[in-house]
Order: structure tokens, then sequence, then C-alpha cells
């Protein structure tokens, strides 16, 4: 069964951030990378991160005539940090949240070289705005992060550079 480009990247997404360990350099270890079914599918967690694609726009400046032309994409990838500490912790959730943060951009910007075309899928990535996600039993951020990939127009499947 083919995969469409678009979840091949948010695959390798999920995957790069599974390598948040301390025992790699990390200042943290992520509990959990999910990526949610229709119904959730998870239980939260501290330090657990929800990945979540969001809109996949096409990119006219970007796509260019051919045989068959290639159609330029921004998928918007979401990556939702969830932070639970302990009642007992006495870390301040701002300092816990600005390295978990930290941390989830280094992952994605690993390995440094080329990071950003995603295994030659993808032409640019730019990671956007942090929120910060508080709520009574949590907090947290969302990252928001485009990824420009081109495929043929008559196939979502076929990478195109």
């Amino acid at each position: 069964m083919a995969t469409a480009v678009a979840e091949q990247i948010v695959d390798k997404v999920r995957t790069r951030l599974g390598n948040i360990k301390t025992s790699g350099g990390y200042e943290v270890t992520v509990s959990e990378v999910v990526r949610p079914t229709r119904y959730g599918g998870f239980r939260p967690q501290d330090l657990q991160l929800v990945v979540t694609q969001g809109t996949l726009e096409r990119n006219a400046d970007l796509s260019h005539p051919g045989n068959p032309p290639a159609t330029a994409w921004n998928l918007e990838v979401v990556i939702a940090g969830l932070l639970m500490p302990s009642e007992s912790s006495t870390s301040k959730i701002d300092t816990l949240r600005n390295q978990f943060i930290a941390d989830t951009i280094k992952a994605i910007c690993s390995p440094a070289a080329n990071w950003h075309n995603w295994d030659t899928l993808a032409i640019l990535t730019e990671i956007g705005t942090v929120e910060d996600v508080t709520t009574e039993e949590s907090s947290g951020f969302k990252l928001t992060m485009t990824v420009t990939f081109r495929t043929d127009e008559n196939s979502p499947y076929t990478v195109r550079s």
C-alpha cells in the first residue's frame, strides 16, 4: 500500500520526537509521542507529545510545470506538549515548559544537516509560533510548523523536487 507524502512527513516528525531522552543529550525524556485516533486513543500524561496534522494547503507560488506538473503543498504540523508534574514538584512550571519546548525544537532540527527536508520528502520547514497551553490540570505548549513539499499533480504519493 502506498503512503501519501504528507503522511510520511508527519510520521518522520513523530519518529524524531521519540528520540527525546536524557540519555540522548536532551534535558527531558518524553513519556510518549502520540498520533491520536479519531476518539483520542491515549491517556494524558506528564512529558507527552501529541502530533496532529493541520491544514494541507496548495502553494501555487512553489508549484511548477512539467509532465506531470509538480504541485507544492504547505502542510501544517501541530505538536502539543503536555506537562503534569507531581504535586510535590518544586520546579518552576515555566522552566519545565521551556526545557520541553527547547528539546522538542532540538529534536525536530536533528540531524542538523538538511533537517528541514525530512529525508528528501520536503523542500522547506518553518517552525512557527509556540503557544502556552495551561489548564487547571496541566500545563504545556502548542508548537505549529509548516512543511512545504511537492508531489506530482496527479499523485500525492510521488515526491517531486
